[in-house]
């Protein structure tokens, strides 16, 4: 018998190779390399590396080049073929939408033509009808197997054809007869069973992407324009079918009669998203796109509970995906970007500026929501340090060197709002808890700091208000815009007001003070968003930058009118006006009720408290005894817990006298009457 013969181990050694030109050899052996484990060649010189020294196997040291060695080349390279597999992907589907737009237009032709000479023939030869029609039908086979075998059609037609003005043949009955993709395209979705599908044809797909694009992108402009001009839906919907879907969902908004394809479809969305990003690793910035949309313009939400909101859930994953693409570093993408698809458009300048947008709304969309439920920003120096926010917020983007267009003027202003709004919630929320540096800081001291905090914010507030008035002002074909950076200002301002109705060592009269300055506010916002709907119904399709503030408004009127605080009567009457006016707006159409049941709920039950039962639950004459860890979200807290302790105690309490002593008796004669504000 014959024995397997192996090397003797004192027989192995370390292989040291010569250096390559303009490169060196490494301290690691190319197995160890390999598998990426500890390699300590060095130290056990001329013997092998303890790794191939157990594997009973010579070491041979790595080498690498100055240029960047083996790997570097090989990623290269990989990354070149992937971008030709696309390219040519592109292409084909070029060649495959020309070659079907051809065919349709020359089959459309010729059956014209052909009808235009049967039908005098039928006339004339009534009698042989049977046989020509027969004839007739053996003659189109024999063409349309021609065809068939010719890819590209002559040259004469192929001209003829071009020369139409339309772009893509509209869906006609000429598709059903060679059925065609335009018309034997549907779109169907049915992820949850529990409702009824969502199917639409071609024809309403089309018709409500360029709704999107009319009534919708200019709220979120992070598509292009060739974006919809160039879209081929049918392969669009294979490719990004969560998009496609977040598209068709928020056009139905201003479609008063589509309130229960809407629902429908909202439910579906919530399993593909779980689908599409959580049980899949998403590879496409048309995935972070998708959420944007969802948060832009959220879904139905039932629930009270902040952990059940599914757009925090939405922004936690748009931001991890942000980062991991490489969104925030838009000069080395390429070192994030492997295998994913990253681009939009066809130009490389032009999918920088949109990859960058898009970032830029991810953390503008993030901070609108953390602050309006109350939470804390994960960032508690109140600014996100990387280069895209930092450059946005710091430099004069209205520079005419810069040569921005009015789209990103509106999202670097959107952006530098909603970081402002975010360091004034840091801030006055840490000076208003009970943190560390309250505690050590005597009475007199935290009150000077809330002052000043106060004061800085509201100066700094005006001043952009200021500085946007004076430089839009001269587009004025973009009003849309402008308006709603001024709602946004004002809601900073009402943000800020908001927290002067917390607890601090003040008096009566000057919390008055901060009191009308909030009722200024909250009649600005009404009047701005009269302006922006004016002649239009339809609330319903307004995104979160509007929606927020006018949620936000109505419950600082209902909280007012509640209170004893007014100096006069006619001070109710015209609370109840506004409030009416904008609460109309954002219910006028009860089919659409369920999107914006919560508020709702809250302003029926806390309508029907009794008054008395609300001043006497005041330690003092605050609007807001409870705040804590809410931030703006504590006013929304507040009237939900005086709800609940009226359901528990409803047993009407009687004012103590050091409480009648600070209302004027009219006022709280008034307050008797609990009128309603509806």
């Amino acid at each position: 018998m014959i024995m397997a013969s192996f090397p003797s181990k004192n027989r192995l050694k370390l292989i040291i190779p010569q250096p390559p030109k303009g490169g060196k050899i490494l301290k690691t052996c190319t197995r160890c390399r390999q598998h990426k484990t500890k390699c300590d060649a060095l130290e056990t010189n001329p013997l092998p590396c303890s790794q191939c020294f157990k594997k009973n196997l010579d070491c041979t040291l790595e080498t690498i080049t100055k240029t960047g060695g083996r790997t570097k080349s090989l990623d290269i390279i990989e990354k070149l073929s992937y971008e030709v597999t696309d390219l040519k992907e592109v292409l084909n589907r070029v060649i495959t939408r020309r070659n079907e737009i051809i065919g349709l237009l020359i089959k459309g032709g010729k059956l014209i033509e052909r009808v235009s000479v049967t039908i005098p023939r039928l006339l004339d030869d009534v009698i042989d009808e049977d046989y020509e029609e027969e004839e007739d039908e053996d003659e189109d086979d024999e063409k349309d197997e021609d065809e068939k075998n010719v890819l590209t059609p002559p040259v004469a037609e192929i001209q003829s054809c071009l020369s139409t003005p339309a772009t893509t043949p509209e869906p006609t009955s000429f598709d059903i007869e060679y059925n065609l993709p335009h018309s034997s395209s549907r779109f169907t979705i049915q992820c949850n069973k529990q409702h009824d599908p969502v199917v639409l044809t071609h024809k309403q797909a089309t018709l409500l992407f360029s709704n999107y694009e009319t009534n919708f992108n200019h709220y979120l402009p992070i598509f292009p324009d060739e974006f919809f001009t160039s879209l081929d839906l049918v392969e669009f919907y294979k490719e990004n079918e969560l998009l496609f879907w977040s598209i068709i969902l928020t056009s139905f908004l201003n479609k008063k009669e589509s309130y229960k394809e809407y629902r429908d479809l909202s439910e579906h969305i919530k399993y593909l998203v779980v689908k599409k990003c959580w049980l899949n690793t998403p590879r496409s910035v048309y995935v972070i796109s998708s959420l944007l949309i969802l948060t832009t313009w959220p879904l139905p939400n039932y629930k009270n509970n902040i952990e059940d909101n599914l757009s925090i859930k939405f922004i936690s994953t748009m931001k991890s995906l942000a980062y991991q693409f490489g969104l925030h570093k838009l000069e080395f993408i390429d070192e994030f970007s492997h295998k994913t698809k990253m681009n939009i458009s066809r130009e490389i300048n032009l999918n920088n500026l949109i990859r960058e947008r898009i970032y830029k709304f991810v953390n503008i969309i993030s901070n609108y929501w953390m602050i309006n439920l109350g939470i804390s920003n994960n960032n508690y120096n109140g600014f996100t340090q990387d280069y895209i926010i930092n450059k946005s917020a710091n430099i004069d983007f209205f520079r005419s060197d810069l040569k921005l267009s009015q789209a990103d003027k509106f999202i670097n202003s959107m952006l530098k709002i909603s970081i402002i709004q975010s360091k004034l919630n840091e801030n006055l929320n840490n000076l208003i808890n009970n943190s560390n540096e309250s505690i050590l800081m005597l009475t007199n001291q935290v009150n000077t700091s809330k002052f000043i905090n106060f004061n800085m914010f509201e100066t700094i507030i005006n001043d952009l208000e200021k500085t946007f008035h004076n430089k839009f002002d001269d587009h004025e074909d973009d009003l849309i815009n402008i308006n709603l950076l001024k709602i946004s200002i004002y809601y900073s301002k009402l943000q800020l007001f908001i927290y002067a109705m917390a607890k601090f060592d003040i008096s009566l009269q000057e919390y008055k003070i901060y009191l009308y300055k909030l009722l200024n506010v909250c009649f600005e916002i009404i009047n701005l968003i009269e302006t922006c709907v004016n002649g239009t119904k339809v609330c319903q399709q307004l995104p979160i930058f509007y929606k927020f503030p006018i949620e936000l408004t109505i419950l600082v009127l209902l909280r007012i009118f509640k209170s004893p605080l007014l100096e006069k009567l006619d001070d109710y009457q015209l609370i109840k006006a506004g409030f009416n006016k904008v609460y109309n707006f954002l219910l006028n159409d009860k089919n659409w009720d369920f999107l914006n049941f919560k508020i709702a709920k809250v302003v029926e039950k806390f309508n029907k408290l009794d008054n008395m039962f609300v001043i006497s639950k005041q330690n003092s004459f605050f609007l807001i005894n409870r705040m804590k860890n809410y931030l703006v979200g504590s006013l929304n807290y507040e009237l939900i817990w005086l709800i609940y302790e009226n359901q528990r105690t409803p047993n009407q309490p009687e004012l103590r006298p050091e409480m009648l002593s600070l209302f004027n008796e009219t006022t709280l004669e008034y307050m008797k009457t609990n009128e309603s504000i509806l």
